[in-house]
């Protein structure tokens, strides 16, 4: 397979993923939005917001690490599905707000607002998260060893160490 194709496949891929964790978001909220989701001005807004985002917080790391580990092993894939997820999230997200009424029918119209600025930290968190993962998951032995065996066999055989130890004895 060309790399081209490969790249395509990675990218409908990572939009796939995306559009399932969006799904996953919305259907969370249609089932059980009534009850987590306080209207801004009530005294437990802040703590139900902080557990929900947690919530998101902890979903995005295990993406990420599925998405970096098990899918696509090469670095960056994580920040690739960050951008990807969130640019189709938002896509989406934006016809849910629009049609918000259908959409969360028993939602009040503070609920509706809790709804937006959980969605609009839940997106910050999408952007963030898998690329700090990105960041942490160190390369893969197979990888590392291959980029060992293209340096060592880059380097001139009077650069080799071994070469270098019985030069100094």
């Amino acid at each position: 397979m060309s790399k081209g194709r490969g790249l395509v496949r990675q990218w409908m891929v990572l939009a796939g993923l995306g559009i399932g964790v969006w799904a996953v978001a919305i259907l969370f909220f249609v089932l059980f939005g009534d009850y987590v989701l306080l209207e801004v001005g009530d005294p437990y807004f802040g703590a139900s917001l902080f557990l929900l985002e947690m919530l998101a917080f902890l979903l995005l790391i295990g993406m990420a690490l599925v998405v970096r580990l098990k899918l696509f092993h090469e670095r960056g894939s994580a920040t690739r599905f960050a951008f990807v997820a969130t640019a189709v999230g938002l896509l989406l997200n934006t016809a849910v707000v629009w049609h918000r009424q259908a959409v969360f029918p028993a939602f009040s119209e503070g609920q509706h607002h809790a709804f937006t600025v959980w969605m609009t930290l839940a997106f910050a968190l999408a952007l963030v998260v898998p690329a700090v993962m990105d960041r942490l998951v160190r390369e893969s032995l197979r990888q590392v060893d291959k980029s060992d065996v293209q340096s060592e066999s880059s380097m001139n055989p009077a650069d080799s160490p071994a070469l270098q130890s019985d030069a100094t004895e």
